[in-house]
């Protein structure tokens, strides 16, 4: 019996999709896995969740959603910096972040939690005041993870499901794992993009324990797979 099946995938950045690109473009046996791709704003990735098979999620959705992480073609980094647009009197510090439940917001307003005495209001078009960056800057937010976690990545994007069964998530971790491999050596993405490893795992953690802390997440519930 030949083995097909079409998943619909919610992504929100070019970036995340460079693990699957190999298997997207059947550069490897895709072993009855197809894609229907689907774009949307990384705020509306929440209301998506049940409509589809697989979606990126940024890590703050683990408080609002019980996700089954699958630990291949996750988006992870290595660098993270906060850099400056310019100085202004505005009471409020406007960050320039993908969506106000990214990862990278939630990290700036854990690790680095006010600026000038100004809070920091995420915003995702429009005029802003700084930026996130993974290509250098004026603060090196990465090096403010390492002083809490130590030397681990920084997990931003994990690929999730909420419909997949134990069974379709361990067949698709065969060609993810593939898929993501050739990646590496083609795109230069992260290691751990491949497979999360002990970590990825433990920047999982870190992040949960840190935004616990700080009184932003609760009840944060996920399977890892």
């Amino acid at each position: 019996m030949i083995f097909y099946v079409k998943l619909k995938l919610a992504y929100s950045r070019d970036e995340e999709l460079k693990p699957l690109i190999p298997l997207i473009n059947n550069e490897i046996d895709n072993r009855g896995f197809e894609f229907d791709l689907i774009k949307v704003k990384e705020d509306d990735i929440k209301f998506v969740v049940n409509d589809v098979d697989l979606f990126f999620s940024p890590l703050p959705l683990f408080s609002f959603l019980k996700l089954r992480v699958i630990t291949n073609a996750s988006f992870v980094v290595e660098s993270l910096w906060l850099r400056l647009k310019g100085n202004n009197s505005l009471s409020a510090f406007r960050l320039l972040v993908p969506g106000s439940n990214s990862t990278e917001y939630y990290l700036i307003k854990m690790l680095y939690p006010s600026y000038q005495q100004r809070n920091i209001v995420p915003v995702t078009k429009g005029e802003y005041d700084g930026e996130v960056s993974y290509e250098g800057g004026d603060i090196d937010i990465y090096q403010m993870w390492k002083e809490g976690c130590g030397d681990l990545p920084i997990v931003i994007k994990v690929l999730s499901t909420i419909k997949l069964k134990e069974e379709e998530i361990d067949r698709l971790k065969i060609v993810l794992r593939e898929s993501a491999s050739k990646a590496i050596k083609e795109f230069g993405i992260s290691q751990y993009s491949k497979e999360l490893g002990l970590k990825g795992r433990k920047s999982l953690e870190c992040f949960f324990s840190l935004c616990k802390k700080k009184g932003i997440c609760i009840n944060v519930s996920y399977e890892l797979f």
